[in-house]
């Protein structure tokens, strides 16, 4: 088998099999054809993405000299253009005092202090430090020599040390004492740099030029023996030192003096060093001036390609996550994160850029449909591209599974199905569909090969022997999507129209689709570990389960609707690929939403930071996606197979931490001091926090969010947003949370919380609105009585005017009875006197009928003066009247009337208005009854109950249509129920022709005094009842 390098020559030759096969018969070599990816190995170990923050990105300045990390995790810049700090996400500018900045903004060197200060020096040539956000000179600055102050450092016991050029001297700062190290003690010429290392037993480490010296509470040792020229140091993990020159790259630990490189082998001396630092698991990085950033591993100095627009490096320093960052010099702020996941494409050697199709077998080797390139098999590296037998001009592969068992690969192409072995010879055979587009293949559990082609065809390969599948068997003849099996054996079978299939008995039986996907087109089919079976759509991804099965859209929170591929890994993740890209999620997620509508899913996209934002995934072959022996995920996609690293699961994952960064009162800043609150001012009219989630490896999947406890009712989702307002806060406790998620949903032990009291004013205190209750109740208790004695009053002035009322009534009843009465009476008596005498028969009549009528007003004015008398404003009196008055209006009439119930009647008050629209209604309805009903018997019903009183008159005469009677009775029907309505009663009048006639009057008993009606200080005399 012939070797190559994956030149471009190469890979050209690679496109064309039938060439290299008559090639490679010709040398005598077996006829598969192989190239060596070195450049693009194929796991991604060792390998590292780079991404570049820029002033567009909120960097001050793209030239960066200083890269440190505090200790919480923060990053700080020192640029050309000021200071920063940086979370992953956003960069926060401390900018300088004004009088701080005459000579620039330029940050030369950053060193930290200790957990709340940061030391720096500016482009005035001083010593700052910064501390809870303030900037001050440090007392360094009284004591310092002439000189260019460039280098700094935080040595043992918090002394500093300050590297000095023109001339060239090593300032010591410790509890307010200054030591100038210059040429007396050999620091001679800087080189380069100085650089300043805390080591053990309370040392500390310098080196600069050819100096090489310690010093502890002894003072200051120089190295003995050379130690080398343009010297660099780096502290060790393990308590040693890293000593880098220009002749050799050395370690000295528990004194021992050890060269690492030396020679050809260490290029120092043309790379030039700017910095360097061992990271958390041994390997030294090195920045350098010229070329960038190399790396030792296990005593192997490794390039580290740097894809960025100016590779000189000035300052480099690791993140909490493990994480590289460059600072360049004019390139930004750059970072190198480790690459976990490969592209097998044409950079990888394969001879076409784009597979259509993947698999692995047994041996961990990947193979690829790689189109018109053929079948490619790669492993360890090597590219292999099998051949066939016998040559063929225009083979294109579509499709590769694996049968295990059997050993062997099996291809589909656009010109029939082939096989080959998996350990070799790798020549391809033709087994079955000559001349036909094989487009889709699916290994069963038992061996059986289904494979679909000419987008209208299904079959079944069993022991070399193909059974297509018809309408006779229930195939509809549409093209195969993708194919699956589920437990048992069952197979299940997804055409592109939307249609799914499940063989039952050797026949192909429909299922059904919920409405939400029915017309969508079906892309892949998967079963996980539970049996429960996943369907990727053109709609979205589909959880089949009957009657209960589930689609997930982008409503849900996925990405994308179209779902081209699925799989699963090792940790029970999904992953699928979609027009926007690759993503992933717990299926523990998705089932948690299946039953519970609404949930929200927080899939994970790859995007910039993983170096494949947007890459889409192929769509129309099966396989395209799988899972390998390894964890890795694969999957086919426009940029080549995609081979991505196994993530751990997410309860291993460490939270992001989060940090409560600043709090401003009405515009002032607030210290905020670890473990205490904050107290504001009474009445706060804006209360302003700022906050960040430290995420460098992935801060585009960055979310937040916050609450204040007392406040806020739940979560709120900051987003992205980084700080919050809370206007005019009542006083009281509160405490603010805030979390940070980094795309997997998981918020939990990430938090940080804030306790924030806010005092009442002085009128918001207890005892001010305890006193301000008592004024409030006096007050209110004055004005009770105050209201209370003006009701007795009025109270009082209305009863003298009702007995007032009352006695003017009762004085109207005695004249009417005393003086109009005794007339009446007498001229009736003089009538019927001389109805008797006379003889002329026409005076005769005329007496009589005189006579008649003085009984008539005699009667009635007995009336007027029984309503007028106010001792007869009761119900019982009232029942009482209207019973006799029945009694002596039919009395003589033919009409035997009967009336009951009058003396069950209790003796409640009644008001004048009542008792007259009563007596009224009575004497209306007893007058119609004489005049229109001819009847021989009436009855009269009188009752109490439930506060109503009930009168009933009922007769057994003609009748008549009640209903007409509505529309045609002039004033009688009609005033009868103005009245009932005047005292909220209800009248109902039923009656048929010769049936007879029933009136019903229902009328609260509620006693409701009489309106008192004045004019002229004198009262008004009552209404008496109509004849």
């Amino acid at each position: 088998m012939r070797s190559a390098t994956a030149t471009g020559s190469a890979v050209a030759r690679a496109g064309r099999p039938w060439v290299l096969f008559l090639l490679l018969l010709a040398a005598g070599m077996p006829p598969c054809p192989s190239v060596r990816a070195d450049d693009e190995p194929a796991r991604a170990d060792g390998q590292y993405l780079a991404r570049e923050w820029l002033t567009d990105d909120g960097l001050p300045h793209n030239a960066v000299n200083a890269v440190v990390r505090d200790s919480k995790g923060f990053l700080w810049l020192g640029t050309m253009g000021g200071l920063a700090r940086f979370d992953g996400s956003n960069f926060v500018e401390f900018p300088l005092p004004a009088d701080m900045t005459a000579d620039g903004f330029n940050i030369r060197a950053l060193a930290v202090d200790d957990d709340d200060s940061l030391l720096m020096i500016t482009a005035n040539n001083q010593v700052v430090r910064l501390r809870d956000g303030e900037f001050n000179l440090h007392p360094v600055n009284a004591t310092l020599p002439r000189g260019s102050l460039l280098d700094l450092g935080v040595g043992a016991n918090r002394s500093l040390w300050i590297g000095l050029a023109s001339p060239a001297a090593i300032v010591r700062w410790h509890n307010g004492v200054t030591t100038v190290f210059g040429a007396n003690v050999g620091v001679k010429r800087r080189s380069g740099r100085f650089m300043f290392v805390r080591g053990k037993n309370g040392a500390t480490w310098m080196a600069g030029g050819d100096f090489l010296a310690w010093h502890d509470e002894d003072g200051l040792h120089r190295h003995t023996g050379r130690a080398g020229r343009s010297l660099f140091i780096a502290p060790s993990r393990s308590g040693g030192l890293w000593i880098a020159a220009r002749e050799h790259l050395a370690r000295l630990e528990n004194g021992n003096w050890r060269v690492v490189l030396s020679g050809q082998g260490w290029p120092a001396a043309q790379i030039g060093i700017q910095d360097m630092f061992e990271d958390t698991t041994g390997a030294l990085w090195i920045a350098t001036r010229r070329d960038g950033v190399f790396r030792l591993v296990d005593g192997t100095l490794e390039t580290v390609l740097v894809p960025v627009r100016r590779e000189r490096v000035l300052s480099i320093m690791d993140d909490i996550e493990g994480n590289i960052w460059l600072g360049m010099n004019g390139g930004g702020l750059v970072r190198l994160k480790p690459k976990h996941h490969v592209l097998l494409n044409q950079s990888a050697g394969l001879p076409q850029e784009i597979s259509s199709s993947v698999c692995e077998d047994d041996t961990g080797a990947l193979w690829c449909a790689n189109q018109a390139g053929g079948l490619v098999r790669v492993k360890d590296g090597r590219v292999d591209i099998a051949a066939t037998v016998p040559v063929e001009r225009n083979f294109y592969a579509n499709n590769v599974c694996v049968d295990r068992p059997a050993g062997r690969v099996w291809v589909g192409t656009i010109s029939g199905l082939y096989s080959t072995p998996v350990n070799g010879p790798w020549v391809l055979r033709r087994e079955a569909c000559e001349g036909c587009n094989v487009q889709t293949l699916f290994l069963a559990g038992n061996g059986d090969l289904w494979l679909s082609w000419n987008s209208a065809r299904l079959g079944v390969l069993r022991d070399g022997v193909l059974r297509e599948f018809t309408a006779d068997d229930g195939f509809p003849g549409s093209r195969v999507a993708s194919i699956g099996e589920r437990a048992g054996g069952e197979i299940w079978v997804g055409l592109e129209n939307g249609a799914l299939f499940r063989l039952a008995g050797g026949k192909l039986v429909e299922e059904p689709i919920p409405p939400a996907a029915r017309f969508a087109r079906l892309h892949a089919l998967l079963t996980d570990a539970e049996n429960r079976l996943w369907i990727g759509t053109s709609n979205g991804l589909l959880l089949w389960r009957g009657a209960r099965s589930r689609l997930f859209t982008r409503a849900d929170g996925l990405p994308d609707d179209i779902i081209n591929q699925i799989v699963i890994d090792d940790n029970s993740r999904l992953w699928a690929s979609s027009r926007r890209g690759i993503f992933h999620l717990p299926l523990a997620q998705l089932t948690a939403a299946a039953d519970a509508p609404g949930r929200a899913l927080t899939p994970v996209l790859l995007g910039r930071d993983d170096d494949l934002d947007g890459v889409a995934g192929f769509l129309g072959a099966q396989p395209m996606a799988w899972k390998g022996r390894d964890g890795r995920v694969w999957m086919v996609t426009y940029r080549g197979v995609a081979g991505l690293d196994p993530i751990g699961p997410v309860e291993k994952r460490a939270p992001l931490p989060v940090h409560i960064d600043r709090a401003t009162v009405d515009g002032v800043a607030m210290k905020l001091a670890p473990g205490e609150e904050l107290r504001t001012g009474a009445q706060p009219r804006q209360l302003e926090l700022e906050f960040a989630a430290l995420n460098f490896s992935t801060p585009d999947r960055t979310r937040m969010r916050r609450m204040l406890e007392g406040f806020d009712v739940g979560w709120v989702d900051a987003g992205r947003e980084r700080f919050c307002v809370y206007p005019h806060l009542p006083p009281g406790r509160y405490v603010f949370r805030v979390e940070a998620s980094d795309g997997e949903n998981r918020w939990a032990d990430g938090q940080a919380s804030l306790a924030i009291v806010v005092p009442p004013a002085w009128w918001q205190t207890w005892w001010t609105r305890a006193g301000f209750l008592l004024v409030f109740a006096a007050l209110v208790a004055l004005l009770a009585r105050a209201g209370s004695n003006h009701l007795l009053k009025r109270k009082l002035k209305r009863l003298q005017q009702e007995n007032a009322l009352e006695r003017e009534r009762a004085r109207i009843a005695r004249d009417l009875h005393d003086d109009l009465g005794g007339r009446m009476t007498r001229i009736g008596f003089v009538a019927d006197r001389l109805h008797r005498k006379v003889e002329d028969p026409e005076q005769k009549e005329q007496l009589g009928r005189l006579a008649a009528q003085s009984r008539y007003l005699i009667e009635d004015l007995e009336g007027i003066i029984w309503t007028v008398n106010p001792q007869n404003d009761s119900w019982q009196r009232l029942a009482a009247y209207i019973s006799r008055y029945a009694h002596s209006h039919l009395r003589d009439t033919g009409i035997l009337c009967t009336v009951d119930g009058a003396s069950d009647i209790p003796d409640q008050p009644i008001s004048p208005d009542v008792r007259h629209h009563l007596l009224a209604i009575a004497k209306e309805a007893l007058n119609n009854m004489l005049k229109h009903s001819q009847a021989s018997r009436a009855s009269l019903s009188l009752a109490a109950e439930g506060g109503i009183f009930r009168m009933r008159l009922h007769d057994d005469g003609r009748g008549f249509d009640s209903a007409a009677a509505e529309r045609d009775d002039g004033n009688g029907l009609v005033n009868m129920r103005a009245r009932m309505a005047e005292v909220g009663g209800r009248i109902d009048i039923m009656s048929r022709p010769g049936e007879g006639t029933d009136i019903v009057v229902d009328v609260p008993m509620q006693y409701r005094p009489p309106p008192v009606r004045q004019a002229a200080g004198k009262p008004h005399p009552p209404r008496c009842p109509s004849p």
